[in-house]
This record gives structure tokens, C-alpha cells and sequence, in this order.
């Protein structure tokens, strides 16, 4: 990767994840909310009903989304043609998908059946949702995606404050999650209309849908699997203990989904890149890989280390269960595993090689089946949490070995040592002051983590000017 695409690519990861940090703010206050007027039980229920969502979901997706994100983007041409036939195909997946979930509610969850309507809805728009903002990502203009992901969540938070006030029971903030996702449909589709004058049609063509299905369900497979392993703990906890729990351990869940949205937005604006270079020279490749590894790690180990060292003081400050303290710490290491595994996850889908990925989500899938059938019976949520994190490890080691097999070797300890020791030194940083108000705190553990990385040398002159084109690029 030269300097100038890292510069460039680099800038549109800020700009994404900078959008998406005031988004998950204002989700996270609709997430408190929620915790304050459905309680532990309400909130269980519904959090149970947006993971079965979740997992009948990927069914309306089949892969074909990563597909049309790859080949666009390298192949400009592509564009029109490939939207308009997976706006057809996703809409019959969809009604596939609502089959699938009214028979998993039947069978696993009698008491949510009842709802099947407003979970179908809410599937069907967050994933047209899904689709209509790729386009900004094949494009590179995600100044509209800031704008749409950060629309998308202050409606969420309006909405959800009228519902509370009009005392809405749990199933009710189905539909308002429903409708902010239906806004963000309509935004995209203006902004490819009316912005940039594309004709937006629907069509089926079925060599076309058969031939994107063939590259996709390689990664439907890989990414079906994953969803599942991600998710399963939520339904083993219902079915083996009590929405209650599913609270407690959805809550604790929750603090990490609020940090683990930053490298998939992210990698996110990486991926074209690498889907480019990917059919160019290796080294180039090799070094976007490499520096894409850095750059998570250097996020994701002040969040890991501060987390597990403050669980405790964040779950007062928010007015959270008192139960999520122990499993939120449990779960604390798992947040830089979540952020260095997408750069294996995307550079072995930007290389094709997505019968390795399946076959790495399969072998992560059956140790997470195996961790939570033997952790949650005995354990429950805190098992959950523990088979979560060590599912992380095995994720890791699962994509470092394969893209080393594709000549992508990487030192994984070696290339950040220099980091782990200023995310340690940031940690007892904050261990000592951790009495203190929590912003300063915050602000202490920076500003100790930041001077260590400067200290260490952890940053090489290349990535430091990579750093300030990417900030600087217009």
C-alpha cells in the first residue's frame, strides 16, 4: 500500500469511526435508558429478541453484500447492475428469513412468538439499511455514511425517549429501532437519487443472482457461523437459566459492543483497499495487513486493560445491574482480540479466501459450543462471559495461522510489544487513581497511555507520517 492510499484510507476510517463514536454514544444512552425502564427481565427479553433477529438475519444476506462491496470496488461498472438485482434478492431472502425466525421463536422461545411481526420489521430494515449504505463505502464518500450513522442514532434516541414516556412495554422498542433503520433506507436512497442522479431500479436476473450466490455463500457460511457463535450464549442462557440472567449478561455485553463497532467501521473503510491490493503486488499487501494489525492493537489495549481495571466504576457511573460487574471484567480482555482479529478476518476475505475463513469460523463455532455447554449450566452468565473471551483466542489463532499459510506472515507478539508494555503502564496508571472521578480517570489514562507509546517508540516514522497524512488529506 502506498503512502498516499494508507493517507487516504486512513481518513476515511477516522471520519467513520468518528461518526460512529457520537452514534454509539447516543445508543448507549438508548441502551441505559432501556436498563432504567424495562429492568433486568424486560430488558433480557428484548435483548434475546434482537439476537434471534441477528441470527435469522444473515439469512436475508446470504454473503452477497461483502460481494457487491469487493467487486465494485474494483470494478466500477459493476455498480448498477449488481444493486439492482440484490435489491430484489434480498427481499425474497427476507421473507425466507421471517420463516426461519417464526419457526425458532415456536420452538425455542414460545414466549416470544407472540412478536413475530415487529422482529420480522426490524429485519427487514436494518438489512436493506445494511445494503443501501454499502454504497457509500464503494463509492468513498462516507461523509454521507457519518451522516447517515449518526442521523440514524439521534432519531433512535428521540424516539426511544417518547416511548418511555408514553410507558411502552419492551416489544414496542422493536418498531423504534425499526423506524430509525427505515431512515437511514430513506437517506441512502436520496442520496443515490437525487445527490449523485443514479437511476435506482429493481431487477432479477438470475444468472446474476446465481453467480453472486457462488461467491457469496463461501462467506455466508463463514460469517453465518461467526453470528452464531457470537450470539449463541444468549440463547443457551434462555434456555438453560432465565431472561433475568440474559439481562445481566447482555448488559455486561453492551459495554463491550460500545468500543466493538470501532474496528469493524474501521476495517470497514480498510477493505476496498485491501480488495484492491490484494490483486496487486503481495509486499504492498502484506504491509496494509501488517500496519491495519498495529493500528487495532494500539486501540484496542488501552480499552481492554481500562476496562477490566474500571468495570466496576463504569457500571455505577451508567446505573447498571450490579450482576454485570464480574462478567464485564471477565470480558474486558476480549475487546482486543475483537479489534486485532478483523484484520484477519477482512485480509483473508480481501484475498478470497473464503474457504479458509469457513473453515476458521467452523473450528471457533465448536469450541464456542463446546466452552458454553460445558460453562453456562454450571456457571451461567459468568460462563457465558469466559467462553466468550477464550472463543476470541482460539479466533486469533485460528486467522493469524491461516493468512501466515497465504505468505502473510506477521509477528503478532513482536510488532506491538512496544504497545502491551504502554497499555500496562497506562493500566497501573489507572489502577492507582481509579478512586478519583471517573473523567479524570479517563483523561489521566490517556494522557499516561499516550506519553508511553511516545516514550517506548512504539510508532515507526512511517506510520507517524501515515498518521498525519491521514489527518491532514483533504
Amino acid at each position: 500500500m502506498s503512502e498516499r492510499l494508507a493517507s487516504r484510507t486512513m481518513r476515511n476510517s477516522m471520519l467513520v469511526v468518528g461518526a460512529r463514536a457520537l452514534a454509539k454514544l447516543a445508543v448507549f444512552v438508548v441502551v441505559v435508558l432501556l436498563w432504567r425502564h424495562l429492568g433486568d427481565e424486560g430488558y433480557g427479553r428484548f435483548a434475546t429478541m434482537v439476537v434471534y433477529v441477528t441470527l435469522v438475519g444473515v439469512v436475508a444476506d446470504l454473503g452477497l453484500q461483502t460481494v457487491f462491496i469487493r467487486d465494485a470496488a474494483r470494478d466500477r461498472t459493476l455498480f448498477n447492475r449488481y444493486l439492482a438485482n440484490l435489491l430484489s434478492a434480498r427481499l425474497l431472502l427476507s421473507l425466507v428469513a421471517l420463516v426461519v425466525l417464526a419457526a425458532a421463536l415456536r420452538l425455542l422461545s414460545p414466549t416470544l412468538f407472540p412478536y413475530t411481526l415487529p422482529a420480522f420489521v426490524l429485519l427487514l430494515t436494518t438489512s436493506y439499511s445494511s445494503l443501501l449504505r454499502a454504497v457509500f463505502y464503494i463509492r468513498g464518500r462516507l461523509g454521507y455514511e457519518a451522516v447517515a450513522i449518526v442521523a440514524e442514532a439521534l432519531l433512535l434516541l428521540a424516539l426511544t425517549i417518547v416511548a418511555i414516556g408514553r410507558h411502552a412495554t419492551w416489544d414496542l422498542f422493536l418498531w423504534v429501532y425499526a423506524v430509525s433503520y427505515l431512515f437511514t433506507c430513506l437517506f441512502a436512497f436520496a442520496v443515490l437519487r437525487w445527490r449523485w442522479r443514479e437511476r435506482v431500479t429493481v431487477r432479477l436476473e438470475p444468472s446474476v443472482v446465481r453467480r453472486l450466490l457462488a461467491a457469496g455463500l463461501p462467506l455466508a457460511l463463514g460469517f453465518t457461523i461467526t453470528t452464531v457463535y457470537a450470539q449463541l450464549d444468549i440463547v443457551l442462557l434462555q434456555l438453560f437459566k432465565n431472561f433475568q440472567m440474559v439481562g445481566w449478561y447482555s448488559a455486561a455485553n453492551k459495554y463491550i459492543d460500545a468500543v466493538a463497532w470501532v474496528p469493524q467501521s474501521a476495517m470497514g473503510a480498510v477493505f476496498p483497499a485491501l480488495a484492491l491490493l490484494s490483486v496487486g503486488d503481495r509486499r504492498r499487501l502484506a504491509f496494509a495487513y501488517e500496519k491495519s494489525y498495529k493500528m487495532l492493537a494500539i486501540l484496542g489495549l488501552p480499552l481492554a486493560v481500562g476496562i477490566g481495571v474500571t468495570a466496576d466504576s463504569i457500571v455505577h457511573l451508567t446505573r447498571g445491574f450490579e450482576q454485570s460487574i464480574p462478567a464485564l471484567r471477565i470480558l474486558a480482555p476480549s475487546v482486543v482480540l475483537l479489534f486485532v482479529n478483523n484484520a484477519f478476518i477482512y485480509t483473508l476475505t480481501a484475498i478470497n479466501r473464503q474457504v479458509d475463513f469457513t473453515r476458521l469460523a467452523l473450528f471457533t463455532l465448536a469450541v464456542n459450543i463446546a466452552l458454553n455447554l460445558a460453562l453456562i449450566p454450571p456457571y451461567g452468565y459468568l460462563g457465558a462471559a469466559a467462553a466468550s473471551t477464550i472463543t476470541e483466542v482460539a479466533l486469533f489463532a485460528g486467522g493469524w495461522w491461516l493468512l501466515r499459510r497465504q505468505r502473510l506472515a506477521l509477528a503478532a507478539a513482536g510488532s506491538i510489544g512496544r504497545v502491551v508494555a504502554s497499555a500496562l503502564v497506562m493500566g497501573v496508571a489507572v489502577y492507582l487513581i481509579q478512586s478519583w472521578p471517573f473523567p479524570i480517570v479517563v483523561v489521566g489514562g490517556a494522557a499516561v497511555y499516550a506519553g508511553a507509546l511516545f516514550a517506548f517508540g512504539a510508532l515507526t516514522a512511517e506510520e507517524w507520517s501515515i498518521i498525519r497524512s491521514g489527518l491532514t488529506t483533504r
